[in-house]
């Protein structure tokens, strides 16, 4: 089976694949050799690539789509940051200065709901740093 990982900066991964596990807004699934045509919308949260012969490669995404149709899957994310790539130190002050900004904002007004995205993308990236 054949991916493409691809974000807005231009390609992340393309290979030959034994599957991927990614975040679909109503929850986790994942693709194998021979799935049935989809189009999703995915979630943040973690992508993992399960490639012949070598170790997983894990990605934090922050939201996008997927379509897999003839053993092709090409996965359009918002980033998608390798886990050795992500700073944790920078991360959590981030994540800091992140959840200080959003006591500030009064719920369910458009900065509140930026703010928080924010955090769950910062959340989510620690998380697949393994922090």
């Amino acid at each position: 089976m054949k991916a493409h990982i691809l974000t807005p900066r231009g390609p992340v991964f393309e290979g030959e694949v034994e599957g991927i596990r990614m975040p679909g807004i109503e929850g986790g699934f994942e693709v194998l050799k021979d799935h049935s045509p989809l189009v999703s919308i995915l979630d943040i949260g973690k992508l993992v690539v399960r490639i012949p012969e070598k170790p997983e490669l894990t990605y934090a995404i922050s939201g996008g789509f997927t379509e897999i149709k003839d053993n092709n899957v090409i996965v359009m994310a918002e980033e998608a940051i390798p886990s050795e790539k992500i700073d944790r130190e920078t991360e959590r002050a981030r994540e800091s200065e992140l959840e200080q900004e959003l006591k500030k904002h009064k719920i369910f007004t458009d900065e509140h709901k930026r703010t928080h995205r924010q955090l769950r993308v910062v959340k989510n990236r620690l998380y697949v740093a393994g922090s």
